[in-house]
């Protein structure tokens, strides 16, 4: 059970404030690199239950190879590896403080590990589902320790009016939450990527 109070931190105000001012926001170094490299290893341990990820919700879920190339495992807390545990933790007390400072009323936290294979992209869409608006805030944490300039598979965020868009790299430790009717697209990578994906939900999901 986390506390229902939690004192405010310099990362929850920075992400708070780029989040009420633009609709997003980053903070680095979320988790040391030895963190980072912990958790690349859960995900490895676990690869054989990825599944290649789809689009759409329930009878509309549809695998589409040409629009989304990552594959997932969803996570809980209950079963979650140790530092991933520590980080969906993080992540609930980075909602709890949103509730305080944005008045959201965030009741929840979905998650999944994902990978991105050499090649693989996702085509530009909002993650907020048409016919179900319980998806308020997208949060990803970045687990790629090798990264440098040139390898790709970086976030571009749309603004909501004309504009050019946001070019997030998807360093080791770096956090994104942004809006989830913001459209956004993953960019071809030209190695393996890997990151925790979840959303911040309006209702407690009850499965």
């Amino acid at each position: 059970m986390f506390a229902e109070r939690i004192p405010p931190t310099p990362t929850f105000e920075l992400l708070a404030e780029g989040l009420t001012k633009k609709g997003f926001a980053t903070a680095d170094h979320v988790l040391s690199l030895q963190d980072v490299l912990v958790i690349l290893e859960e995900m490895r341990a676990q690869e054989h239950a990825f599944k290649k990820s789809g689009i759409g919700q329930a009878n509309d879920y549809t695998v589409l190879h040409t629009r989304r190339g990552d594959y997932i495992k969803w996570l809980s807390m209950e079963t979650a590896p140790e530092v991933t545990k520590m980080y969906l933790q993080f992540v609930h007390q980075l909602r709890l403080f949103l509730n305080r400072y944005c008045f959201l009323g965030l009741q929840d936290l979905e998650a999944h590990f994902t990978k991105y294979p050499v090649g693989t992209r996702y085509v530009r869409h909002v993650d907020a589902f048409s016919k179900d608006d319980n998806r308020r805030i997208s949060i990803v944490l970045y687990i790629n320790p090798s990264w440098t300039n040139g390898d790709g598979g970086e976030l571009l965020l749309y603004p909501k009016s004309e504009g050019t868009p946001e070019k997030i790299s998807p360093l080791a430790g770096r956090l994104v939450i942004f809006e989830s009717t913001i459209e956004h697209e993953v960019l071809p990578s030209k190695i393996e990527r890997h990151s925790i994906t979840g959303w911040l939900l309006h209702e407690k999901r009850f499965f």
